[in-house]
């Protein structure tokens, strides 16, 4: 019967030894991580109990899993703990008809089951105490490191204030309006009875109403657009229409101008739609107008050139003396718009163009 050496013996222990250190060295190096996990989690809630808006966090099945205290503050109850996304009309909400927002309508279930990245939805919603407010409800989906789907949260922010402003903005727009459209009216009718008594012709008597009801169009789609811009494109579209659809071409980008310009680039149309039909182009069986526009540069650079062109037509000549639509389309449309206005006689139809910098407000 052998016996080991105690060669092997201290072999033996000081391997053991060296295990113990490695094992210790996990242990501290694992504490350490917890105790910075731990500190996340601090900084984390520190965070969602901070910031003044409510934000309410789920899992990946929906369940709710969290909510801060302005969820409490500002919905006036406890944060549901629904159990999935088909517990999520336990919070009450209404769509502005109305009709009650239901489970797969909210940002979160259309994040968590739609795999949405992003999703929003304004609701008015029922609080605690019956009472009920505008919020605006964004959900985020939560992802781990290798992109896999582990949750979803979501804001709600209080917008009450926001839209009750809006609904009021549009009464009195609403209410401006009306009282336009009866100033333009009673407009009319001392202007109409006036000229008749001073026996000026029937034809500038036309004329002149006709430019009073392109100005009521003018302000009326305005009004549409809450007084604030009107697309490029349906100023175009509608002088058109007005002229003569199948015979005036429209193209160009997406451009919202301001109110301002936008009531100076539909009389611009008006005048030129109406020469184009009393002498130009359009006087003519198959005379053509093709009506453009593109923006160039970047930000507060840019600028937007219209191009009215003119063809088929009679040869244009050049006006010996301007009237009054000559002013809107050349002098009156370059204060307006702080453009510049060029046109041209050409053999081969009448061209206008108009070049003015696009104010930074519009989006194309």
């Amino acid at each position: 019967m052998t016996q080991d050496s105690p060669t092997n013996y201290e072999d033996e222990i000081l391997k053991l030894q060296a295990r113990l250190a490695e094992l210790s060295e996990e242990k501290e190096r694992s504490t350490d991580k917890q105790r910075k996990n731990v500190q996340r989690i601090n900084m984390l809630e520190a965070v969602l109990e901070t910031v003044p808006v409510g934000v309410v966090m789920a899992d990946e099945t929906g369940q709710i899993i969290h909510g801060n205290s302005q969820v409490v503050e500002m919905l006036r109850h406890p944060v549901y703990n629904s159990a999935d996304v088909n517990e999520y009309e336990q919070w009450v909400s209404y769509h502005a008809d109305g009709t009650r927002v239901k489970n797969h309508e909210y940002p979160l279930s259309q994040v968590i089951v739609g795999n949405l990245e992003r999703a929003e939805l304004d609701v008015h919603y029922q609080r605690g105490d019956g009472t009920r407010f505008w919020m605006r409800i964004i959900g985020k989906m939560v992802v781990d490191a290798e992109g896999n789907k582990i949750g979803a949260t979501v804001a709600l922010l209080d917008i009450d204030k926001q839209v009750r402003l809006t609904e009021t903005q549009n009464l009195l727009i609403k209410e401006l309006d009306h009282r336009v459209k009866n100033a333009f009216s009673v407009v009319k009718s001392i202007v109409s009875q006036t000229l008749r008594r001073e026996n000026v012709p029937a034809q500038m008597r036309e004329t002149l109403d006709e430019r009073l009801n392109a100005y009521a169009a003018a302000h009326a789609r305005l009004v549409n657009m809450t007084w604030e811009k009107a697309l490029l494109s349906d100023v175009a579209e509608e002088t058109a229409g007005r002229i003569g659809a199948d015979r005036v071409t429209t193209s160009g980008p997406l451009v919202l101008l301001p109110s301002r310009e936008a009531l100076a680039a539909s009389m611009a149309f008006y005048e030129l739609g109406t020469n184009a039909v009393k002498y130009g182009s359009l006087s003519v069986p198959g005379g053509k107008v093709d009506l453009s526009w593109e923006v160039t540069g970047e930000g507060p650079d840019r600028i937007l050139a219209i191009d009215w062109k003119e063809s088929g037509g009679p040869q244009p000549q050049a006006p010996t003396r301007k009237g009054f639509g000559s002013f809107v389309i050349d002098r009156a449309l370059s204060a307006e718009t702080k453009g510049r206005v060029r046109m041209d006689y050409n053999k081969s139809g009448f061209c206008w163009n108009l070049t003015m910098p696009l104010p930074v407000t519009s989006k194309t």
